[in-house]
């Protein structure tokens, strides 16, 4: 047994004013909430547990990185990104001992009477109330042709969209679970550092116009397949083998699953292989999401509607990347770039109003290019209605509530999006929304630590480092070395030109609150004359 002076409930661990929440890595405190990373959330349970103890550098990299040999310099990140989530109280919760390690402060914040508990870590994965929690890793590639990994991260893309439309099941998103490509770490360490019980893994090997896939559904806690299987198809089959893995991964879980749920699943973007190919060329190019790889998944997305034109995904996708580039300033003419992503959303929604991520798509390129809120909150409603379990659907209604003045509800599904998907690197969208949202409700220090977040996932994004500019300016920061950096991205960025550009779509709270913070900031309020020419305003509907 464990004696800790803290106050353990069954709403997490209480520390002052503060709660962590171990299942979803949060720490909460009153409207504030801040998620951390896995490795931040494995040292402060590892100092928690020491009861005030100083804990060694070597054992809290032994708990963070689970023996693994790692740099030095790692760990003293890890701790300054844990102080920060702490804010002004990091110094006192998470204490430097020089030349011995660190402890935790909490305690002597709040000193109740001590509750005994067994244990403050589970002993392994926290089962999710949802039902089975799983997370499929990335297939690996067998022999020597590279153009299988397309094929395989397509695959595995796949079966998460499928198995997280299944309401009771928690399948973690596509970003967290590719963080363990290339590593070869022991299922029951992979359900610990994600939280789920059971893993997917695969191989792929690809001979010719035939495909062999080998299939392992582990149990992270006993440490043994609950199921494997090998599957033989041509390319020309590839829905068929999908349709098998999922319904086997299905059967082995969930014995029970409603007929109409597993017809949900097998329905169709397209019937034709070659353009659903492209289309998995493009969604590999979409993580991250840079200039460059925008650029590339477009290509890819313009082969798969030259094959079939009405592919409701790869419209929806093209808009999508269309609209980004439109708010990132990439495009010379954004008057046309914003048109074309318009016809192509209107054009995937016209074939495929049920389709989740065709819905959330569609209403991020209304909310942001031509200001339908109505239409976009009805559109991600419905989205989230769809398939709750995934990421991508609920940043898009995250910021839907975003630009329609409803900053907490933004930040719930903000903050489900960060909990499907933790351990996603370049998570720009959802911890950009967060800034913002921090931002309209009133709490800009907040704002900055989720800014500070943005950035590190998406240094290209530049909505980020406007994102972060604003919540230094509100919060009475030094910003100088901010704005001069978001200065050297967008030379030509000015108070004149962005309040034009946002004044159709922003609501009146969130671009009012922006504009002042860049203003406290020092951003200028007509154009440098010597930077290139300014965005022009998008016309639309």
């Amino acid at each position: 047994m464990v004696c800790l002076p803290l106050n353990m409930s069954e709403d997490g661990i209480r520390f002052g004013r503060w709660r962590l929440l171990p299942r979803t890595r949060t720490l909460v405190a009153g409207d504030e909430r801040v998620v951390l990373g896995g490795r931040a959330a494995d040292i402060l349970l590892a100092l928690i547990e020491a009861d005030g103890a100083v804990v060694d550098k070597d054992a809290l990299i032994r708990r963070a990185w689970a023996g693994r040999t790692v740099e030095d310099g790692n760990l003293p990140v890890q701790i300054a990104a844990l102080r920060r989530a702490f804010g002004a109280e990091g110094a006192e919760i998470v204490i430097t001992v020089p030349g011995r390690g660190y402890r935790f402060g909490g305690a002597r914040l709040a000193p109740p009477a001590p509750i005994q508990l067994a244990a403050v870590r589970p002993a392994g994965p926290e089962p999710s109330t949802r039902g089975p929690s799983l997370a499929v890793l990335p297939f690996r590639t067998a022999g020597s042709d590279a153009d299988q990994t397309h094929i395989a991260d397509g695959l595995v893309e796949d079966l998460i969209t499928a198995l997280s439309r299944i309401r009771w099941f928690f399948v973690l998103a596509r970003n967290s679970a590719f963080s363990f490509r290339g590593r070869d770490v022991p299922a029951s360490e992979i359900g610990r550092e994600l939280g789920v019980r059971y893993v997917v893994t695969g191989t792929v090997r690809r001979a010719g116009e035939r495909v062999r896939v080998n299939v392992d559904l582990i149990d992270t806690v006993e440490g043994v397949p609950a199921w494997s299987e090998r599957f033989d198809h041509t390319l020309d089959e590839v829905f068929a083998l999908q349709d098998r893995i999922v319904g086997s991964i299905v059967a082995a879980l969930e014995p029970g699953l409603r007929r109409a749920e597993i017809e949900r699943l097998r329905r169709r973007p397209t019937e034709l292989p070659r353009a659903y190919e492209a289309y998995l060329r493009a969604v590999a190019c979409m993580h991250p999401m840079t200039r460059d790889n925008c650029a590339a998944a477009l290509g890819f997305l313009d082969q798969a509607l030259a094959i079939d034109p009405d592919f409701a995904l790869a419209l929806a996708a093209a808009a999508y990347c269309r609209m980004w580039r439109v708010s990132q300033a990439f495009p010379d003419d954004t008057e046309a770039e914003a048109a074309a992503a318009i016809r192509l959303a209107e054009a995937a929604l016209a074939q495929a109003r049920d389709d989740p991520q065709v819905l959330a798509q569609v209403a991020i390129v209304f909310v942001y290019l031509v200001h339908r809120l109505d239409a976009a909150l009805l559109l991600v409603k419905r989205a989230v209605e769809l398939h709750p379990n995934s990421a991508m659907t609920r940043s898009s209604a995250g910021w839907a509530y975003l630009y329609a003045d409803q900053p907490e509800e933004a930040i719930r599904h903000l903050e489900e999006a960060l909990r499907l998907d933790p351990l996603d690197p370049g998570a720009g969208e959802p911890l950009t929304g967060m800034c913002y949202a921090h931002l309209v409700a009133g709490r800009p220090q907040t704002a900055v630590r989720w800014g500070e977040r943005a950035i590190a996932g998406s240094p290209e994004r530049l909505s980020a480092h406007r994102a972060y500019v604003a919540a230094l300016g509100l919060a009475g920061l030094s910003a100088e070395a901010a704005v001069t950096h978001l200065m050297t991205l967008d030379p030509a960025f000015n108070l004149t030109d962005y309040r034009h550009l946002h004044s159709r779509r922003a609501t009146t709270r969130l671009l009012a609150a922006v504009v002042e913070g860049l203003r406290r900031a020092g951003i200028p309020e007509r154009p440098n004359p010597s930077a290139r020419p300014t965005l022009r305003i998008v016309r639309g509907g």
